[in-house]
């Protein structure tokens, strides 16, 4: 072979070598499997870690990439995922607070996680938390967080009173009357400055402890029965109702009030009690004008202890295109190293038994809601008619709120309605 003959054969080896590269590089590139992941919710602090811990995510696993979206919870995220289910958009992962889980499982929309989850990850969690994302024996979702609504309270305005810090729970007789005490005119001008309890009808998780410390509840989750005109749930809604309506210790607009407008006034010093979560008191421990000036202590009771509790879950869509790589990426999420840093930032509690004796978790602050969930956290109906109940619920306990019916003709609509959705004659 010439001189020439061999150099064209070199350079046709070298084009050749060239093109494989270019072509492994190119495979290479079409490889890379892209997830999509919504976030309800969320704050100025934990979206940013939320994104740190993407682009951690993806550096350990080079061939997934995750388009993040966040939908705050003014815009109805729940309501966004059924909407993008039908219409065959929702992300491959998604967070949701709960038991929204059993609503979306109930459809079809969410993928069991049963084949995907290891025996030592399962026994890791907390069994209350994942007994209550378990819908008809499969694993549907996995807890991000954990949470407890429990008694905020201003120690100044207490203090004013000389109302004792209720480092016990009070009964209902206790907080009403200082309730009623804490509700006053500062100016003379004829017109309530300053309220002594916040609450919303807005939300279940607002009147329902009342029900559950009464004995009741608005339906019998275990027979799947109507429960709303007993007689506990009555007395219970009719103490709830009077506090606004009877006693006037709650701010005007209390039906349809958001809890964010609670908040304020309370940080104002315009409400001295209200019902509300880890997350908040986080936030308002970084106030200056707060500090020193709050506290948090139990919900009172009636005939036993109870506080609503919940969680925020991440799960999985039943039609993601790339479930593995959706997999990995929720498992890397709800890993005890990225639960820390959410609930640490976020303010809620772990739900991983291996993160019980984190020094981040041993703050005064976050023992008194653990101090509430030990001696009564409930969860809300863990059903795909939940939504509904709430939806029933809620408009009935407005009607109440505003005078347009009374507690008794309420409940006994809210009876009829649940009725008629649990299937039930």
């Amino acid at each position: 072979m010439t001189g020439f003959g061999r150099l064209r054969l070199l350079s046709a080896m070298a084009l050749m070598f060239l093109l494989a590269v270019t072509l492994s590089t190119v495979a290479g590139a079409q490889q890379k499997t892209t997830i999509t992941f919504w976030m309800a919710g969320g704050t100025d602090d934990s979206i940013p870690l939320v994104r740190r811990l993407i682009t951690e995510f993806e550096a350990k696993n080079p061939n997934i990439a995750v388009r993040f979206q966040v939908i705050p919870w003014a815009e109805d995220p729940h309501m966004k995922y059924q909407t993008a289910a039908v219409g065959g958009t929702l992300a491959d992962v998604f967070t949701m607070g709960s038991p929204f889980e059993h609503v979306l499982a109930g459809a079809g929309v969410l993928e069991p996680l049963d084949r995907y989850i290891s025996n030592e990850t399962r026994n890791d969690f907390f069994p209350q938390f994942i007994a209550n994302s378990t819908c008809n024996g499969k694993l549907v979702a996995l807890p991000w967080f954990g949470s407890v609504r429990a008694l905020f309270y201003r120690r100044d305005l207490l203090a004013a009173e000389g109302i004792p810090e209720p480092t016990t729970s009070w009964t209902w007789e206790e907080f009403l009357s200082y309730a009623k005490r804490l509700t006053k005119d500062l100016n003379g001008d004829g017109i309530i400055d300053q309220y002594g309890f916040g609450t919303s009808g807005r939300y279940v998780s607002q009147y329902q402890p009342f029900v559950i410390q009464n004995g009741g509840n608005f339906v019998d989750e275990d027979r799947m029965l109507a429960t709303a005109n007993s007689p506990e749930v009555l007395e219970a809604m009719q103490f709830y109702v009077d506090l606004v309506r009877v006693h006037k210790v709650s701010p005007p607009g209390i039906s349809t009030i958001l809890l964010n407008e609670i908040q304020k006034m309370f940080a104002e010093g315009k409400v001295a009690m209200f019902f509300d979560c880890e997350d908040t008191a986080i936030n308002f421990d970084k106030e200056p004008s707060l500090k020193g000036k709050f506290g948090i202590g139990l919900l009172p009771h009636r005939k036993q202890h109870a506080a609503f509790a919940g969680t925020d879950v991440i799960g999985l869509s039943s039609k993601s295109k790339n479930k593995d790589a959706a997999w990995k990426f929720i498992d890397f999420m709800v890993s005890p190293e990225s639960m820390a840093q959410y609930c640490l930032v976020s303010g809620f509690s772990p739900a991983r038994r291996s993160l019980a004796d984190h020094p981040g978790f041993q703050t005064p602050l976050r023992q008194a809601f653990i101090k509430q969930l030990e001696i009564g956290g409930y969860f809300y109906f863990r059903t795909p008619k939940s939504s509904a109940i709430s939806r029933i619920v809620r408009t009935e306990t407005q009607e109440a709120l505003e005078g347009k019916k009374t507690v008794q003709q309420a409940m006994n609509d809210a009876q009829k309605q649940l009725q008629e959705e649990l299937g039930r004659p």
